[in-house]
């Protein structure tokens, strides 16, 4: 099986988990679950990174400010 989709997780810029999918909507579907700081201290970072190499990322912090690109 050929991974092509990744999701990093990182808690206070320290890395949590990856999850590795071939297939994108089930990629897609478990980015949309990404949506607080979780167990994070002060803020986690969820990265997205498709096989064409772009990178989507979400920050959630504790104070509730959300950033991404």
């Amino acid at each position: 099986m050929n991974t092509h989709y990744i999701i990093t997780v990182f808690y206070d810029g320290q890395l949590n988990s990856t999850w590795k999918y071939s297939n994108a909507v089930e990629a897609v579907h478990a980015w949309d679950k990404c949506v607080d700081y979780a167990f994070a201290n002060e803020y986690a970072t969820y990265n997205l990174e498709e096989p064409s190499g772009k990178m989507h990322t979400k920050h959630f912090y504790k104070d509730g400010r959300v950033t991404g690109k």
